[in-house]
């Protein structure tokens, strides 16, 4: 038997509209039934896989202009993948 703690959160009416709808998202492409706190658990796990802290140290780099710019172009085409990977996923 498992026990667990439960606490209760308040949450207004819209962002429980947006958590049940990415909920239904996530479910289809899990393929299973899922619940509020499976939801946001996943949704800080994806969040934490990028980290912010890396980039906040290439700014405090000199660096040539010609990295600079391919920086800019991986930005770019990381920018265009990652809406890519949204509209596949939650179809917005």
């Amino acid at each position: 038997m498992v026990y667990t703690l439960s606490t209760t959160i308040r949450i207004s009416k819209e962002t429980k509209k947006l958590l049940t709808n990415i909920m239904i998202k996530l479910e289809a492409e899990l393929g299973k039934r899922l619940d509020y706190d499976d939801v946001i658990r996943i949704l800080i796990n994806r969040c934490r896989t990028k980290n912010p802290h890396l980039l906040m140290r290439l700014i405090n780099m000199e660096v040539s202009g010609e990295i600079v710019e391919k920086a800019h172009k991986l930005l770019k085409e990381e920018r265009i993948s990652e809406k890519r990977i949204i509209k596949r996923r939650y179809g917005i």
